[in-house]
């Protein structure tokens, strides 16, 4: 539950376990809790959990999914690229994979200690606020707070966060940018009196627990994709195009790979806040500003778990890691080792999608197949077919978005009279702007935000 560790670091397993003897072939066919169990007890021990209560948590969080199958495979009729669609939970983005599962793991963790309370503390780009925010709604011993950048959500996005008014939830609206509001929330991490008084925990990505149930739909997809090889055949391989910008999505496709998944790439997909590809492609880690673009989630340019991947590729050298890290804190710029770039490359490629780009891959596709594409998954499938295939090695690229979160852009897309004429929004989304919203506006002053969180507390405290 804490997340940040003590030291500024994050924190990542100290092994990382391989699939048992014959895995992932030996779970081909198992539903997708049966296998989420399968994966993660190789990290949550039956002394952590015993193994029916982690079963009962696990059935619990993808029971509330549209999709039986949570996160389907579809081809897609382009370039011979699939589409793994994790967009079937409450909020039609593929977080709530996690943060279905973060949600009732706290509160089973709290219920350990009757009487114990947390206090939630997160940033959101646009989709981990309101995935967190129904992970969270009326959990006992839970206060939720979630900052977001003012005016820089797509308004379904908000709407979906500030129209839970649950007494638990706390929404601030902040006058700065994504990076604003995580740089925020480390620093209240980091403010020992402030995280110790308030028992803060983390629903980001820097909570390893969110990376490790999104490991769980790397396996699903590769069995959904590929056939059991004939007798001593090697494993088929797969591809991943991954649309990222705080780099948790990717990691744990980087992760199910050191786990033994047979992976054969794994792209990052970026839009314009394009760090990471120039970090793939240059060397160059260093912060320009955020623009903002048609794919809100995306417009980062500190991407918190990209840490724990060069903690992996200097030879889980922390030391080290600390003095990058610092460097990149104080002057804005991390500089790599050959040794850590080289081994970087040697995991993943890397490409950036401008919004012209993203818009006429939406347009493209849906003229092609009729398929609806979201602006991200867009930068996942424009990504893949600017680096290509490997012959016979399916790509997978992840849709980490219902499209009709995103109607402006669909409209730039498609038509403005596309919503309506050729694609109809679901529910709730369709209803969302007639729910009364709570939501409190605050400057981008760190002060101000721990205030309001003091008041906040207290209030509810006395009620």
């Amino acid at each position: 539950m804490q997340g940040l560790a003590t030291d500024k670091g994050l924190l990542v397993p100290e092994q990382i376990p391989s699939f048992p003897a014959g895995a992932p072939e030996i779970w081909r066919g198992l539903s997708y809790p049966d296998l989420a169990y399968e994966i993660m007890s190789l990290y949550i021990k039956p002394t952590d959990i015993p193994e029916d209560e982690l079963r009962e948590l696990i059935n619990r969080s993808y029971g509330t999914f549209r999709e039986s199958d949570v996160t389907p495979t579809v081809p897609l009729g382009v370039d011979g690229l699939h589409v793994l669609e994790l967009f079937h939970g409450p909020t039609f983005a593929f977080k709530d994979v996690a943060l279905q599962f973060l949600g009732n793991l706290f509160e089973h963790l709290l219920k350990r200690k009757p009487g114990s309370r947390i206090t939630v503390v997160g940033a959101t780009s646009g989709d981990t606020g309101s995935s967190a925010i129904y992970g969270l709604r009326g959990k006992q011993g839970v206060e939720c707070f979630i900052m977001y950048p003012d005016g820089r959500t797509s308004q379904t996005q908000e709407l979906q966060m500030i129209s839970v008014t649950d007494p638990n939830i706390h929404n601030i609206a902040l006058d700065g940018s994504f990076d604003d509001c995580q740089a925020a929330v480390k620093y209240m991490f980091n403010d020992t009196a402030f995280r110790d008084e308030h028992k803060l925990a983390a629903v980001n990505s820097i909570n390893w627990a969110r990376i490790l149930a999104q490991i769980v739909y790397y396996a699903h997809a590769y069995l959904k994709v590929t056939e059991a090889p004939a007798a001593g055949a090697p494993p088929p391989k797969v591809s991943f195009s991954v649309p990222t910008g705080n780099f948790g999505d990717i990691l744990a496709g980087f992760y199910a790979k050191s786990m033994g998944l047979p992976v054969d790439r794994l792209i990052v997909a970026t839009n314009s806040n394009d760090i990471l590809h120039r970090y793939f492609a240059d060397g160059d880690y260093s912060g320009k500003g955020v623009a903002q673009t048609i794919s809100p989630s995306m417009d980062i340019q500190v991407s918190s778990n990209f840490e724990r991947f060069l903690f992996h590729m200097s030879g889980n050298d922390a030391e080290l890691m600390a003095k990058l890290m610092g460097e990149l804190e104080s002057s804005g710029t991390l500089h790599p080792t050959p040794s850590m770039l080289s081994n970087s490359r040697v995991h993943m490629d890397s490409a950036r999608v401008p919004d012209e780009e993203v818009l006429s891959t939406i347009s493209e596709v849906f003229a092609t197949s009729g398929y609806a594409l979201d602006p991200h998954s867009a930068i996942g499938v424009a990504a893949a077919r600017a680096c290509g295939t490997s012959p016979g090695v399916p790509m997978i690229c992840l849709a980490c978005a219902h499209w009709a979160k995103f109607p402006d852009a669909m409209g730039q897309a498609l038509g403005g009279d596309a919503i309506g004429s050729k694609l109809t929004v679901p529910e709730p989304l369709a209803s969302l702007h007639t729910l009364p919203t709570r939501v409190a506006p605050l400057p981008n002053d760190v002060n101000k935000v721990q205030q309001f969180i003091n008041e906040t507390i207290a209030a509810r405290k006395a009620a």
